[in-house]
């Protein structure tokens, strides 16, 4: 049966989930496009599936569809030309102490307030073998349509704690024995200085602010990337992506 009526309380409910409020009381959020429904695991909880009328791909999901004709789902879609099939996911839940307990590099980020970076960095993160990725309350939302589409599935497959305290959680992790480095233009010590730890966080700051003074006070360590050039700074995405992958040749073997 395809639903038409936008009366339909799927649909409604559905449609709800494009507004952030709304997907923080339900605690679910709309995954959209065959790539990024297919990269969802098993592990994740799917709440149902959606398809449009004139979708006919195979489906890798074993759950039964709810069918909208074209018109409703193009009112859900958030993109030009909509693939026909998206999901209604469940948010993670993770606890920080338990991730920190591992070796290796964690990622903090402050004031991240463009969800294409945001998604990017939470790719880059995955790729570069980080543990987890820490979201400050500032920052895009982690759910968005769009941080999703950015992180191309990753956000399925790497630790991503939204809405945290960033002075607390620094605390947290000191007591684990992490260390914290921050990414600034206003230090000497270049990342290609080599920082040999067993846990190390790296905290990047806002895309045209950079890091709050109170932050980088918290840090054990700044450091920068030595641009020869003329550019002032890096894109935020592309700055923290550039360092973790210096911190990956530490942590290879972890």
């Amino acid at each position: 049966m395809v639903i038409e009526s936008r009366q339909n309380s799927n649909y409604k409910n559905i449609l709800d989930l494009k507004i952030k409020k709304n997907r923080d009381s339900s605690g679910f959020f709309l995954v959209e496009g065959k790539k990024q429904v297919d990269e969802i695991p098993d592990t994740w909880n799917i709440k149902e599936i959606v398809i449009s009328e004139n979708f006919n791909e195979k489906m890798s999901k074993n759950l039964k569809p709810f069918v909208f004709s074209q018109r409703l789902f193009d009112k859900i879609s958030s993109t030009k030309t909509p693939q026909g099939i998206a999901a209604v996911v469940e948010k993670k839940k993770y606890n920080t102490q338990e991730i920190i307990k591992q070796d290796g590099m964690f990622v903090i980020l402050e004031s991240i307030q463009d969800p294409g970076n945001l998604g990017t960095i939470i790719r880059s993160a995955h790729a570069f073998g980080a543990k987890a990725v820490f979201v400050s309350k500032e920052s895009a939302d982690i759910y968005s349509d769009k941080t999703v589409r950015a992180s191309m599935g990753s956000i399925f497959h790497i630790p991503v704690l939204g809405n945290i305290d960033i002075k607390e959680t620094v605390n947290i992790m000191k007591n684990e024995s992490v260390f914290i480095t921050a990414a600034s233009l206003e230090c000497d010590k270049d990342i290609n200085s080599p920082i040999v730890k067993n846990k190390i966080a790296l905290i990047i700051g806002n895309e045209s602010k950079g890091l709050k003074p109170e932050t980088e006070k918290l840090a054990d360590s700044l450091i920068k990337i030595n641009m020869p050039g003329n550019a002032q700074s890096l894109n935020a995405a592309i700055a923290a992506s550039i360092i973790m992958y210096e911190f990956s040749k530490t942590f290879e073997n972890l």
